[in-house]
C-alpha cells in the first residue's frame, strides 16, 4: 500500500510538473512574451534594413540628401513597436483567463454584484440572458501595471534626454543655475514624494485600487488601529461628523475602552475634535514622542526585512568590507522607512493641533482637517523621507512606486473594445525604450537599463 500510494503521489507530481513547464512555455505567457519582444525587435530589423537601404538608393538617385543613421534608428524603432504590439496582444490571449474576467452587467447598468445565481447560469444561454435583458462583456486590463512600467520608462528617456540637451547648452552659454542643478539633483526624490502621496492617499480612501500585498504591507508598516483608520475614512466621506450624533461613536468608544481613555473622547457630537493622543495609540499626549516611537517601530520593522537582504546579496562576494557595506545600506533604508512612518504621523498632528488650528483659525474647520487635510498633509511630507538613501536607491524606488500610483488613477479593469489603446501606448513605449537602448544605453537608467543593455548587446 505504501509503495502503491508513493507511486500516485509521484504520477501527481509529475503532472504538476508537466502542466507548469508547458503552461510557462505557452505563447500567451511571460516567457514568450519576453521572447518576442526582445527577438522580434532583433529580427524585424533585417527586412526593414533591406528596404531602408534600397529607399535611400532610390532617394540619393534623384539627388535627396538622407542619412544611413536616421534609416538605422527608424528600422530599430519600427521593429520594436511591431514587437511590442504583437507581444502584448499574445500576453493578452489567455481566453481561459479572460472568462474569468467577464463582467455581467444590465443593460440599466447593473453590475454582476447585483444578479442572481440563476442569472449568473442563464448568462451562458444567450437567448435566455437577452430576455432577462443581461450581456456580458469582456474585460481588459490585466497588463495595466506592464503598461504602465513602459510608459513611465519612455517618458524618463524623453525628459532626461531634453534636459540633458538643455543642461548642455546652458553650461556652454555659462548659463547655467543653482536652481537648475536643484532640479537635477531633486528630481528622482520629487517623483518618488508625489507617488508615495498618490499611493498612500490611496491606501487610506481607495484601498481597493492597491494590490492586497500593497494594502497588507502598508498597513505591516503603519501598525495602526484599524479602527482609526475606519473612522478617518468615515470622516472623509462625512458619514463621521463633529457635532452631529451619526450613529459611528461606537467606533472610537471601543478604542477609547480598549487603551484606557474616557469615552466621551471617542464621541463626535460630544468631543471636538478627537484628541490627538487617539491618533498616538497609546504613546501619550506628545506629538514629537509618538513620532520618534514611528521611527523606531517602523526602522525595526524594515531592519528585519533589509538587513538579511543585504547580507545575502553580499555573500556572493564576503569580505570584511562587503559586510560593513551591507549593514550600512541596511541601517540606511530602514532609517528611510521609519523616517517615512515618522513624517507622515507627525505631518498629521502638525496639521490637526500644532500648526493647522493656529494658522487657519477661522477658515479650516475640525472636520476639514480630520476629513482629509491631515491625511493630505501625511501624504504630502513623508514621500521627502527618500532623501535620506543614497542618490542611486532613489532612483530605483521611484521607478518602482511611480507605475503603482500611475495606476491608481486609472480603472483596474475596463471594456475590451478599449484594449488597442492600452496596446498602443505599450507598444510606443516600449519601441522608445527598446531604441534608445541600443542607440544611447546609458539613458535607460537603473538596474533594468543594466539588464537590457547586457540582453541586447
Amino acid at each position: 500500500m505504501p509503495f502503491e500510494l508513493s507511486k500516485a503521489a509521484l504520477s501527481i507530481l509529475a503532472t504538476k510538473l508537466y502542466k507548469a513547464l508547458t503552461g510557462a512555455l505557452a505563447l500567451n505567457r511571460f516567457p514568450a512574451f519576453c521572447a518576442v519582444l526582445i527577438g522580434g525587435s532583433t529580427v524585424l530589423q533585417v527586412p526593414l534594413r533591406v528596404l531602408f537601404a534600397r529607399a535611400t538608393r532610390l532617394a540619393q538617385s534623384r539627388g535627396w540628401s538622407v542619412t544611413a543613421k536616421k534609416h538605422d534608428i527608424t528600422s530599430k524603432f519600427l521593429a520594436a513597436l511591431a514587437a511590442a504590439w504583437l507581444s502584448l496582444n499574445l500576453l493578452n490571449g489567455d481566453e481561459k483567463r479572460r472568462s474569468r474576467e467577464r463582467q455581467l452587467t444590465r443593460k440599466d447598468g447593473t453590475h454582476s454584484a447585483d444578479l442572481t445565481e440563476e442569472q449568473r447560469v442563464i448568462i451562458d444561454r444567450p437567448s435566455l440572458a437577452a430576455n432577462l435583458g443581461i450581456k456580458r462583456v469582456e474585460l481588459a486590463g490585466r497588463t495595466l501595471d506592464l503598461t504602465l512600467f513602459a510608459v513611465i520608462r519612455a517618458i524618463d528617456i524623453i525628459v532626461g534626454e531634453s534636459w540633458a540637451r538643455h543642461r548642455s547648452n546652458r553650461i556652454k552659454a555659462q548659463k547655467w543655475t543653482p536652481v537648475e542643478n536643484s532640479i537635477s539633483k531633486f528630481t528622482d526624490a520629487g517623483i518618488f514624494a508625489l507617488s508615495a502621496s498618490i499611493v498612500m492617499w490611496a491606501w487610506f480612501y481607495q484601498p481597493d485600487r492597491l494590490p492586497r500585498a500593497y494594502n497588507r504591507w502598508i498597513g505591516e508598516a503603519a501598525q495602526v488601529d484599524s479602527r482609526l483608520i475606519e473612522v478617518l475614512r468615515q470622516a472623509h466621506y462625512r458619514e463621521f461628523v463633529y457635532g452631529k450624533e451619526t450613529g459611528q461613536a461606537h467606533i472610537l468608544k471601543s478604542m477609547c475602552r480598549d487603551y484606557g481613555w474616557p469615552e466621551v473622547w471617542g464621541d463626535p457630537a460630544k468631543t471636538v475634535p478627537v484628541p490627538c493622543e487617539i491618533v498616538h495609540m497609546g504613546t501619550g499626549s506628545s506629538c514629537e514622542w509618538h513620532a520618534a516611537v514611528r521611527f523606531c517601530r517602523a526602522f525595526k520593522f524594515a531592519l528585519a526585512t533589509y538587513l538579511p537582504l543585504n547580507l545575502a546579496l553580499k555573500a556572493r562576494s564576503p569580505s570584511a568590507k562587503a559586510l560593513q557595506r551591507a549593514f550600512k545600506d541596511a541601517m540606511r533604508s530602514s532609517a528611510f522607512l521609519g523616517a517615512f512612518v515618522s513624517i507622515f504621523y507627525y505631518s498629521i498632528c502638525l496639521s490637526r493641533t500644532r500648526l493647522g488650528p493656529k494658522m487657519f483659525p477661522k477658515t479650516i474647520t475640525p472636520q476639514m482637517v480630520d476629513g482629509g487635510l491631515c491625511v493630505g498633509a501625511g501624504c504630502a511630507m513623508c514621500g521627502w523621507s527618500i532623501l535620506i538613501e543614497a542618490e542611486r536607491r532613489r532612483q530605483e524606488i521611484a521607478f518602482f512606486v511611480a507605475p503603482r500610483a500611475a495606476a491608481t488613477l486609472l480603472p483596474r479593469r475596463y471594456d475590451e473594445k478599449y484594449q488597442w489603446r492600452e496596446t498602443l501606448a505599450f507598444a510606443l513605449s516600449a519601441a522608445i525604450v527598446l531604441t534608445c537602448a541600443q542607440e544611447k544605453p546609458e539613458r535607460v537608467r537603473g538596474v533594468f537599463g543594466r539588464v537590457l543593455r547586457q540582453v541586447l548587446h
